[in-house]
């Protein structure tokens, strides 16, 4: 069955190589119709996600956000497919990077980073941009597809001259004994842990809820001492996209235990707030309870 569906992968990768983007977002706009109409897709998830993290909302409005979200989770889940087969160029022209001097300015100094990301807007182009705009190598750290067949074929693709991935299980001793030139190491900051990681995750009111937080970027900048950067992502448009961003610390090392973590997800709650549709509320991010 992994093998089947592989195979389907490659070829939906080759048909989306060839349509134009207006296509794309025509096939989208089907996809979210099935999604939330048909089979409704984490319909009970994303409905009771929004309505808790936005309880002064009337019914209208979480319907509205409701739509609007579907929207934004088949547009990425389709430019992620079309993402594969972008020429640079293309791939410039789309996502920019809008101030990568915060982040040359560490390279330029010998320092690697830390860098915070989310599932906000689309993530996946920025493994190709991201290598095109910074002078650093990039590092991310990544969980592992359970297809054996796909997560080889995605990680490769997420693998440039200057952009390389690490599973959850092998990146803190590789990027504690780093001796390559400067690194940006990234971290999908705002998923759910473990569920047998409770214990270890840092806990913080996150749009209206206790929120079990991830700790391994906050953690590894702590202990060798990198800085600490934002990576705010924003949809301009449809299809077009803008990164910025900003210095959590550049003292890691004398900053308290979990502070990083808290002043990211302090970042992200006013983005989220701000564009409630852009995050990705199909995900089980609550699953985790104090």
């Amino acid at each position: 069955m992994q093998l089947i569906s592989y195979i389907f992968f490659r070829v939906m990768v080759f048909l989306f190589s060839i349509i134009p983007f207006w296509v794309l977002y025509r096939l989208s706009d089907g996809l979210r119709f099935l999604f939330l109409n048909v089979i409704k897709y984490r319909y009970k998830v994303v409905k009771e996600n929004l309505e808790n993290a936005f309880p002064e909302k009337s019914e209208m409005e979480i319907n509205i956000l409701i739509e609007k979200s579907y929207q934004n989770l088949c547009d990425i889940l389709l430019e992620g497919i079309k993402g594969m087969s972008l020429s640079d160029a293309e791939v410039m022209k789309r996502y920019k990077f809008i101030n990568p001097e915060i982040a040359d300015q560490f390279y330029d100094k010998g320092q690697n980073i830390v860098g915070m990301a989310s599932h906000y807007g689309n993530w996946e182009w920025a493994v190709q941009a991201i290598s095109l705009q910074l002078k650093c190598i990039t590092v991310g750290v990544v969980a592992r597809i359970k297809n054996k067949y796909l997560d080889a074929y995605v990680q490769k693709y997420r693998t440039h001259e200057n952009v390389m991935v690490l599973y959850p299980d092998m990146a803190s001793p590789i990027i504690a004994n780093w001796d390559k030139r400067p690194a940006l190491f990234v971290y999908i900051a705002d998923q759910s842990p473990p569920r047998n990681a409770g214990d270890k995750a840092q806990w913080i009111n996150f749009l209206n809820q206790d929120t079990a937080c991830l700790w391994g970027g906050d953690r590894m900048a702590r202990k060798m001492g990198y800085p600490a950067i934002n990576m705010a992502i924003n949809r301009v448009k449809r299809g077009y996209y803008e990164v910025r961003l900003d210095v959590i610390t550049e003292d890691s090392q004398n900053t308290p235990d979990g502070e990083i973590t808290e002043k990211f997800m302090r970042r992200l709650e006013q983005q989220i707030i701000a564009k409630p549709q852009n995050w990705l509320w199909s995900h089980k991010r609550w699953k985790l309870k104090k």
